[in-house]
């Protein structure tokens, strides 16, 4: 995964952009901004919820606080642009949070990084107006989230965002045998007579890892046909010390297969290393003085708090391909396991891990559809002011466009406003709002006192449960709805 994702010439991500409907797949932020604004909220119902132990305000007493965020794998920069936009709004000034700063990206493709730089250029310069002010932020890019400072000096707080950004963390797969666990292994096809027909269409070829259902046979010159790679098992059982002293694996059966990500243990470390402050340390007592200024993270990604088997998969032209056809012009992926990520942090006493909820408890929670609500009203007035000034018969187009007609294009519009927020809250079997869970951090330099009234938001008369199983109220954890 690593080789055909990152490799600085070939790799899948270093060729060009994979989003939008002309790539291969489409994140929630680039279907719509509504998803970056109620994670701003959430980063923004936190801070006002919490305060550091020495009893200042996080937000305005105190050290004189700042706030940077952080995103891992930016695509092309529409998430931070989205979170920026409502950190440097109107209710940031109104609240009186600290100023964000600078922003640090996690991006090793050049040309996503161009993007991403045009996306966020209206942060990188000063702006003053009725609705949003903001002096120039430092933007600066990395190619590993160990190579981001970690603020334990200034106070600064540390706001990370991974969304979507664990599944493409390389895998290896385990498999338990009698004598211990055995790693699968990739190898390839040798004999001439193992072969597999081309498949430009880029669909799952049935049996594709069997040679025994392999294609017609030809010669390796053949121009038709391309030598496979397929799975083996290594002829000896390897050492894998996070599968065997686990209690998760210890009553696996014989046979059974996991799906473990070292470097997703490794990011994971990295990232509570920068909310944390830094190394993991003991519990400082309450009132003790602490430099850093903490932090809060979010994780989003498909996946659930249990291992996988066989989520390893391709996606091409929006379609799951199999991950040995052409794996260097696919987006290779595997389903996140958000218990090893709980593990992977379980030592660090100076960092909280909350969740994992679905996405759609999330977003439904902060918010989503009175934001919903706001964006149709304003599109169908957008409309209708559009029609008023092109009534006049000087301005108007051959084709004429009555206000009734722009009023249904504004109603359309609206609709597909809606259309795109329900995508991110559908619980259907492979809906985003069910598949893809949302796993928060926070350093335990940020004491939750009594729940806020931003954080809050109360879920009766809905489908969704409160955070401890109950009806939701005002009674909720501070770092509702997790």
């Amino acid at each position: 995964m690593q080789l055909c994702l990152g490799h600085p010439v070939y790799g899948y991500y270093m060729k060009g952009d994979p989003l939008g409907v002309a790539g291969d797949f489409i994140t929630s932020p680039e279907i719509t901004q509504v998803f970056g604004e109620l994670i701003a909220v959430w980063f923004i119902s936190a801070l006002q919820a919490m305060i550091p132990p020495n009893g200042a305000s996080a937000t305005t007493g105190g050290h004189k606080r700042k706030l940077r965020l952080v995103e891992l794998g930016p695509g092309r920069g529409t998430l931070s642009s989205d979170i920026l936009r409502v950190l440097t709004g109107p209710l940031a000034s109104r609240i009186g949070l600290p100023p964000v700063t600078n922003v640090h990206l996690v991006e090793m493709s050049p040309a996503l990084r161009a993007k991403q730089e045009k996306t966020l250029e209206r942060y990188t310069s000063a702006v003053s107006n009725s609705s949003n002010s903001h002096n120039p932020l430092s933007i600066e890019w990395h190619d590993h989230i160990d190579d981001i400072p970690v603020n334990d000096e200034d106070g600064t707080q540390t706001l990370v965002i991974a969304n979507e950004f664990f599944d493409a963390l390389p895998i290896n797969i385990f498999e338990k045998a009698v004598d211990g666990w055995h790693e699968v292994l990739v190898d390839e096809y040798t004999s001439p007579n193992v072969l597999i027909p081309n498949n430009p269409g880029g669909g799952i070829i049935s049996g594709a890892s069997d040679p025994r259902t392999a294609g017609p046979t030809s010669t390796l010159a053949s121009p038709a046909y391309h030598p496979r790679l397929r799975f083996v098992l290594s002829k000896e059982p390897v050492p894998v010390l996070a599968l065997s002293t686990n209690k998760r694996f210890a009553s696996l059966p014989v046979g059974t297969r996991v799906e473990y990500s070292r470097g997703s243990v490794g990011t994971m470390r990295s990232l509570a290393r920068l909310i944390g402050g830094g190394d993991n340390e003991p519990q400082q007592e309450q009132g003790a003085e602490r430099k850093s200024g903490g932090g809060l993270g979010l994780i989003i990604d498909y996946g659930a708090e249990r291992f996988f088997s066989s989520s390893f998969r391709g996606f091409r032209n929006h379609e799951i391909t199999d991950p040995f056809h052409q794996p260097g012009n696919s987006d290779l992926t595997a389903n996140v396991d958000f218990a090893t990520l709980k593990d992977a942090v379980e030592d660090f006493s100076n960092v909280c891990v909350h969740g994992a909820i679905s996405q759609a408890r999330f977003l439904v929670s902060m918010g989503l559809e009175a934001r919903v609500a706001g964006l149709m009203r304003a599109a169908v007035a957008e409309e209708g002011r559009s029609s008023s000034s092109s009534s006049s018969p000087s301005v108007m187009s051959k084709e004429v466009t009555t206000t009734t007609t722009t009023t249904m294009m504004g109603k359309r519009r609206s609709e597909m406003i809606r259309e795109g927020a329900m995508k991110l809250v559908d619980e259907g079997p492979v809906g985003m709002g069910k598949t893809f869970q949302v796993m928060a951090l926070s350093s335990s330099s940020l004491v939750p006192p009594s729940p806020s009234p931003l954080l809050s938001v109360t879920t009766e008369g809905q489908d969704g449960a409160g955070a401890d199983g109950g009806s939701g109220s005002s009674s909720a954890s501070p770092l509702y709805p997790f």
